[in-house]
């Protein structure tokens, strides 16, 4: 993908890059490629509205899983202990070389995913903006589109709280070309900003309970990163488990940086290990990964095989680069798995129960199964392991359940922020390991050896600096 929009970008720069995408409003968006520019003037019509919030779900689908590297899914992935980036050169080590600070400045000059979702927040809020200015009346654009835009927005924001620094700008940019920067907005400033999209949300979109479902989840994993447990547990009362909103990707670039590489088919990207850094879980043997090793083809070596099996039986399938892959953006399953963090936090025993219902449940042809091929007795049920480790068995099976869909850094920062667990204990420390595996890397991974680095979140891209007058860097870089 091309170099997208700035938080501070032009709208007339939005508007060259609108093109005729299709999508479907039921929740998985089925993007095509551009084909067809839209004349600045067809904006103001209900067709360039119609198209606007399609480029809009292109661009953050992108953000979200397709663009490799650069995704919500692959960032939270790489930081923590759900990936290794055996091939990235970064200036001081493996996952966390990603995230090198010095508080005026990020080192990465090429605006790593900080471009993509800062563009998506933009061009799903001027999506809302044609939507509600040029369609409001439209048969041809339900109101409820309204309600998806305003719940997409704000889990644009949700990302920006749990992958960067405090101190984040939401400038705005209008559809008549007026920019307004901003100054840099806290973490908790912009979960705040988030859970008031989510409301809006559920208000607009009111005929739509995809929409409405897909915004109370939303609401309520801000409202967990708050450690607002209570008002988190309310806000998803009434999801049903087999709710599920997928974004989907008709290019192959993200499913392609999952497959197994080969010296044939040199793609791939991510590698997994268990206990990274000493504090990482074991991934592999938990069948709702799909973290599989394939001694054939790669010696040892664990793949993230989640995005490349067979749709039929769940077997892994590295020699098939998939071309269209759903990912979960919200679900019934983490509706409960939020009531069961806030039952525990209240000391409410149904913690365990809803964990157990979900093991029973969330399987095979389920709605709520997080991938294909998940067998009925697959998950045995759980025992209380006791008040000193009922936190560490809660936040398991949550980074179970959400493996690869963008979870895992919001909640390691939660563990640190809101039930202060020391930073060294959950993110990987020590020493980096990145050994050869046979037909795929014949040498170590250029980090190898190195020691991980020190930081635990993002920074933004230096273009924020160039274009923004307001900001001033990170508040604060501490989890």
């Amino acid at each position: 993908m091309s170099r997208i929009l700035t938080s501070c970008a032009t709208a007339a720069s939005l508007v060259a890059l609108i093109a005729t995408l299709a999508c479907s409003p039921s929740g998985l968006v089925d993007v095509q490629s551009p084909s067809t520019v839209v004349d600045p003037s067809q904006v103001q019509t209900t067709t360039g509205a119609i198209r606007l919030r399609n480029n809009a779900l292109g661009v953050f689908m992108g953000a979200f899983g397709q663009n490799a590297r650069t995704s919500v899914v692959a960032m939270s992935g790489t930081v923590t202990d759900e990936l290794q980036d055996p091939g990235y050169q970064g200036t001081s080590g493996d996952d966390r070389h990603l995230l090198t600070l010095n508080n005026n400045q990020s080192q990465r000059l090429q605006g790593f995913g900080y471009d993509q979702i800062q563009s998506a927040r933009v061009q799903v809020r001027q999506a809302l903006q044609a939507l509600q200015v040029y369609a409001a009346n439209s048969p041809q654009a339900p109101v409820a589109w309204q309600g998806e835009m305003y719940a997409l927005q704000g889990y644009t924001i949700v990302w920006l709280a749990e992958l960067y620094c405090s101190g984040i700008p939401l400038s705005a940019s209008y559809l008549n070309g007026t920019q307004v920067p901003a100054r840099g907005s806290t973490t908790a400033e912009m979960f705040a900003a988030a859970i008031a999209l989510f409301d809006s949300a559920m208000v607009v979109g009111v005929d739509s309970a995809q929409f409405v479902n897909l915004a109370r989840v939303g609401k309520a994993r801000a409202l967990l990163d708050l450690g607002q447990f209570a008002a988190a547990d309310s806000a998803v009362q009434n999801v049903p488990t087999e709710f599920v909103y997928l974004v989907g990707s008709s290019d192959d670039g993200f499913a392609q940086s999952f497959n197994m590489p080969s010296q044939d088919e040199p793609y791939g990207l991510f590698m997994v290990r268990d206990r990274e850094g000493g504090n990482g879980l074991v991934w592999s043997t938990d069948p709702r990964t799909a973290v599989v090793s394939l001694p054939e083809l790669s010696g040892s070596m664990l793949w993230p095989a989640k995005y490349n099996l067979d749709p039929a039986t769940g077997a892994p399938d590295p020699t098939t680069p998939r071309t269209s892959v759903p990912l979960r953006l919200a679900d019934g399953l983490e509706a409960r798995l939020i009531q069961a963090e806030a039952a525990l936090a209240r000391n409410d025993d149904s913690w365990l129960t809803t964990l157990n219902m979900l093991r029973s449940t969330c399987v095979t042809t389920a709605a709520c199964a997080p991938r294909a091929g998940l067998a009925a007795d697959a998950l045995p049920p759980i025992t209380d392991p006791g008040a000193a480790t009922r936190l560490d068995t809660l936040m398991k099976e949550r980074a179970m359940w959400l493996y690869l869909t963008g979870h895992r850094e919001g909640d390691l920062r939660r563990m640190a922020h809101v039930y202060g667990r020391d930073p060294n204990t959950l993110w990987p420390t020590g020493t980096i390991v990145l050994p050869t595996y046979p037909n795929y890397y014949p040498t170590p991974g250029p980090n190898n050896g190195l020691p991980y680095g020190p930081d635990v979140v993002y920074g933004p891209d230096v273009n924020e600096h160039a274009m923004n007058p307001l900001y001033g860097g990170c508040y604060d870089t501490r989890p």
